[in-house]
């Protein structure tokens, strides 16, 4: 299998669920008020999933966009907190946070003091506001079906700058997300390392050129046999499920972002793709906290990834935290058995709430 086609076909995937959770939109099982009931904190609804429109409109994306926002136990406007965006995995929205237990796992710890207490942004990403396989994944990036790395930065973070109390030192600014989503907040995160100070990915696709000289992407990375991917195929068969019933290519998922024009796809992967940033985008020793949570079995080759991205690093002096699962994959029970690692490896490199008082004006 060529790696772009490990790529998209991890990211068909990327939603921690059984196959079929993947292919068919998932319900909303739980109301606000039944997440609000289970957690100290509180979930503000910028959405319409809850049976009244509070979506804010993007002029940049000319459309409606959803998104939650945690405010954590006791939050008080005297306090600057930490500022986290958590990006959901692909074939998801927002809605990731009301059918899962990651809110619940994080206000526990945030209340057992495993965790600063932090504002968290949940935006959606998917291209069409809604979850399923029929609404690709923007993978939070810029692209031809719109400009969501600029709906991030240009308009859901001031708007969460100015409604909320948040600490002005990047230290105190995280990004996090699973699979898609990881790879979001480490493109991200080196790119516009300026500001955010604090990045972590769960079984991501931190390499998505990831190949070897054998031209087998799923073998395990070593460095002697280590390439990178120069090509692109639009009709290769990026995964079959059901005995071959159902057939996915890669031009279904990264047309979607990409374009059509090959050499524009390549081009335009190699330009956000993680571990070829640590090549091109100038990143110094010191400048970004870098974690790496991966599935010694994931299915997708994506521990290849975190090795390679992790020894691409090294050569350069940055520092990552690479976090082994030697039982993981790409499923659920490695999203839920893990997340709980980075929340408390998170925790350890963000600064705490200080009054507004005690922190310092910075410019922007």
């Amino acid at each position: 299998m060529r790696p772009l086609c490990a790529f998209v076909l991890a990211l068909l995937f990327a939603a921690s669920g059984p196959v079929s959770a993947q292919i068919l939109p998932i319900p909303v099982p739980h109301g606000l008020n039944w997440v609000n009931n289970h957690i100290e904190g509180r979930l503000v609804d910028y959405t319409n999933n809850h049976g009244e429109e509070h979506r804010r409109f993007s002029p940049i994306l000319n459309q409606m966009r959803g998104m939650y926002v945690y405010l954590p136990p006791g939050y008080n406007p005297g306090l600057a907190y930490p500022l986290m965006f958590d990006f959901h995995v692909a074939n998801f929205d927002e809605t990731l946070y009301v059918t899962s237990d990651h809110l619940i796992e994080l206000d526990a710890m945030i209340r057992a003091g495993q965790v600063p207490p932090m504002v968290v942004a949940m935006p959606d990403g998917s291209i069409k506001g809604r979850k399923g396989r029929n609404s690709p994944t923007s993978f939070f990036m810029n692209g031809v079906n719109g400009r969501f790395e600029d709906h991030i930065m240009q308009e859901v973070l001031p708007f969460l700058l100015s409604t909320y109390s948040i600490r002005p030192e990047k230290q105190a600014h995280i990004l996090a997300g699973g699979s898609a989503g990881g790879f979001a907040a480490i493109s991200l995160g080196i790119r516009y390392r300026n500001y955010f100070g604090v990045a972590a990915a769960l079984n991501a696709p931190v390499n998505i050129l990831y190949d070897t000289c054998h031209q087998d992407p799923r073998e395990d990375f070593n460095l002697a046999t280590f390439r990178w991917e120069t090509t692109y195929h639009p009709e290769q068969i990026a995964a079959q499920f059901f005995c071959g019933l159902m057939t996915a290519r890669v031009k279904d998922f990264l047309e979607p972002v990409f374009g059509t024009d090959p050499n524009q796809i390549i081009a335009g992967v190699q330009a956000v793709n993680p571990a070829t940033l640590l090549l091109t985008s100038g990143i110094q020793p010191g400048e970004l906290a870098i974690y790496i949570n991966y599935g010694a079995l994931d299915e997708f080759n994506f521990d290849a990834h975190a090795e390679s991205f992790g020894w691409l690093a090294a050569q350069r002096g940055i520092a990552v935290t690479l976090d082994r699962d030697p039982r993981g994959k790409h499923n659920r029970a490695y999203f839920t058995r893990n997340q709980k690692n980075a929340f408390v490896w998170i925790g350890s490199q963000t600064l705490p709430p200080a009054p507004v008082a005690a922190v310092p004006i910075m410019v922007r």
